[in-house]
């Protein structure tokens, strides 16, 4: 420390208030206005003065905001730099084994499916399997460098740039399905070998254990298992769904394999994982909005018919706003908004004024009652207003880096940073009620098919039944009596 500010000797253990070294006088701080030696100025205001401006803890991360030091604690919480990436997830099944296939070809050429749909979980579903067709896109080799022993069988969705990987998403892309159908056989002949159950006869063949002498001819093992049928139901197959419409809250801890029962009757589980930067201060309300109150209680928010299976799309909601609307999701941003219906707020009156001509302090006071997430809508609507959203609404925006790839050794590297709006949407103010549409519907429902029994009924019970169940009745008190009238005469 002397090295860089040059200490006095004397100065460097003084610390008295009214010191009379002449060599290096006492002056006072011109932020703090503390006495102390002319030599320990840069120090104090660099280091240690509680008023003096420096820069933001997060300056490597692209805040260039000066701050008060004493002010730091206030400003860390609503710091543009301090993000968080989330983890959550969310998983889906396939319908059937033979579903994989069809994922796989529309994967290698493309192919998504519109997202737009009226019924929440449709769509939601639809946005899932389009990420799963674009996993599909890239190699067989970049899918399995991806695995880990959580998830054996498919990695995370979406899929992460590794390095030394120049693979394009044209290369690799013949069908695997062969590479898995041979590698399952492999397993299976491991598992058929003479001592393939013993350990002691794996590392010394010559003993030749007479308990498993006989593994190799196990005649249930060799025997194909009978697997009935999978056919995809009606409902699916019309909106060329693949993938289960139900979400699947599987925990990290999970092993997401097909060894698992329930996993196994469906086929592969994917594991979507959501990934989305968002400020710290805004992420509590991230977590409720999209995955605690929404895509976790999907399947209890959303009633479909019981006959959807045969086809039928009808649906009803179990949740309703205060404010009304409805819960819908947006493709663009990836997040489920509470959207208002237009009918019920109209203007009247013609103004001057429009979104594009407003003063800046306008849109400064707008951002602090609108969310993140409609701030984000609007500053997609035109280049002028987003760049007046980025700078009149600055604290609600937050700075992420940018990472470019060396293509040589294949490395990455930061390369500065860009501004970026979250999308983030408060935690609705939802309550629940009873479908009761759904039974208006069921009494009309064109998939309903009644049963009719043309042979005559056949009665179970006597026509004299209940006459019968009285008489036993009376008899039993009858006797009842006679016992107790017994038992008074003897005592």
């Amino acid at each position: 420390m002397e090295d860089n500010y040059n200490v006095h000797t004397h100065c460097n253990s003084c610390f008295y208030t009214k010191c009379s070294e002449t060599d290096c006088p006492l002056i006072k701080c011109s932020h703090c206005f503390i006495p102390l030696h002319s030599c320990k100025l840069q120090e104090h205001s660099e280091l240690v003065c509680r008023r003096a401006q420096v820069p933001c803890p997060n300056a490597t991360n692209g805040c260039k905001q000066l701050i008060v030091r004493e002010k730091i604690p206030n400003h860390l919480p609503k710091c543009i730099a301090s993000v968080v990436v989330c983890s959550r997830d969310r998983c889906r099944k396939l319908n059937i084994r033979a579903c994989k296939l069809p994922l796989k070809h529309m994967g290698r050429k493309n192919q998504l499916l519109p997202v737009e749909h009226p019924d929440l979980d449709v769509s939601l579903a639809l946005y899932d399997q389009n990420m799963i067709i674009q996993s599909y896109n890239s190699s067989r080799a970049k899918r399995v460098k991806q695995r880990d022993p959580i998830h054996p069988t498919h990695p995370l969705i979406p899929l992460r740039n590794m390095p030394f990987d120049n693979s394009g998403p044209t290369e690799g892309l013949e069908d695997s399905s062969g590479d898995e159908l041979r590698e399952k056989r492999e397993k299976l002949k491991k598992s058929r070998m003479v001592f393939a159950n013993c350990y002691m006869c794996q590392i010394d063949p010559s003993v030749q254990h007479l308990h498993t002498l006989g593994n190799g001819m196990d005649i249930e093992k060799l025997k194909k298992r009978r697997r009935t049928s999978q056919v995809l139901d009606a409902f699916h197959d019309k909106l060329n769904l693949k993938v289960s419409i139900a979400v699947e809250n599987a925990p990290e801890s999970v092993l997401k394999s097909e060894n698992i029962r329930e996993i196994k009757k469906g086929g592969t589980f994917y594991t979507l994982k959501c990934l989305k930067t968002v400020k710290r201060l805004e992420y509590g309300d991230h977590c409720l909005s999209q995955h605690t109150l929404s895509v976790d209680q999907m399947n209890e928010m959303i009633v479909r018919c019981p006959n959807w299976t045969k086809g039928c799309e009808f649906s009803a909601s179990r949740i309703k706003f205060a404010s009304g609307g409805e819960l819908r999701f947006h493709t663009h941003s990836a997040t489920l908004t509470h959207s208002l219906n237009s009918a019920d707020y109209k203007l009247e009156n013609s103004s001057p004024y429009t979104l594009e001509n407003l003063p800046l302090w306008a849109y400064e006071t707008l951002a602090r009652y609108l969310p993140s997430s409609s701030l984000y809508n609007l500053s997609l609507t035109s280049k002028k207003l987003r760049k007046v959203v980025f700078i009149g609404c600055y604290s609600q925006c937050y700075v992420e880096p940018v990472w470019r790839k060396v293509e040589t050794n294949g490395e990455w590297f930061p390369d500065g940073n860009i501004i970026k709006i979250s999308s983030t949407e408060p935690p609705p103010k939802l309550t629940w009620k009873d479908p009761v549409e759904l039974s208006e519907h069921l009494q009309k429902c064109a998939f309903f098919e009644p049963v009719t029994y043309d042979q005559e009924m056949v009665p179970v019970f006597p026509k004299n039944l209940e006459l019968e169940i009285w008489k036993g009745f009376a008899e039993e008190l009858s006797q009842r009596m006679i016992r107790m009238e017994l038992m008074e005469e003897q005592e």
